[in-house]
């Protein structure tokens, strides 16, 4: 994959030598959030960026000064991390940005590097899943033209329900692929 960049940031895949510090990222992200339990088992998956690195595509966001300011993890279907996805399409998961430098677009170029990504390779859909409390990420999405795929959500713990949520890319022309519009919360 080439390098993605924005204005001011570039997205490119993590390098070896910065797996701790983008783990520590990503978990600090969701646990500014109030959405991971720090003692938890996905608090440990969260803080794992080498297994992420050696089981999907770890993209990370850099400012101009070389900081890392995000994260994201793109799986492919059989990936031993989707949760969701089916062949032909793409999925993300752990979107995370610094704490300190949110709403500054950093998500969105996250995102958006992820949709070119599975047009590149031709997937017709990237789908993801996200926590219910999740409303600055569900606002995100929804701005980024996903929807719910009500029919994929899931409990990976009794009363933890994922929202699922999907967008058609540019290979896949017109929207046609039955999903349907539904209210993703603060919209």
């Amino acid at each position: 994959m080439t390098d993605g960049v924005s204005d001011w940031l570039t997205v490119r895949p993590a390098r070896p030598d910065e797996l701790k510090e983008v783990g520590r990222l990503t978990l600090d992200a969701y646990l500014a959030d109030g959405t991971v339990n720090p003692a938890g088992a996905y608090a440990a998956q969260l803080a794992d960026a080498s297994q992420r690195a050696n089981d999907a595509e770890l993209l990370v966001a850099v400012d101009p000064e070389g900081r890392l300011v995000g994260t994201i993890t793109v799986c492919t279907p059989g990936s031993p991390l989707a949760e969701v996805s089916y062949p032909g399409e793409l999925e993300f998961r752990m979107l995370a940005v610094a704490p300190g430098v949110r709403r500054r677009g950093i998500g969105e170029v996250l995102v958006r590097t992820v949709l070119a990504r599975a047009s590149q390779i031709g997937a017709h859909r990237v789908v993801l899943v996200t926590g219910e409390k999740m409303h600055a990420a569900h606002r995100l999405y929804a701005r980024l033209g996903f929807i719910r795929l009500s029919e994929r959500d899931w409990y990976p713990l009794p009363g933890v329900r994922l929202l699922a949520f999907a967008t058609t890319t540019a290979t896949s022309g017109p929207s046609g692929l039955g999903l349907r519009h539904h209210d993703v919360g603060g919209r």
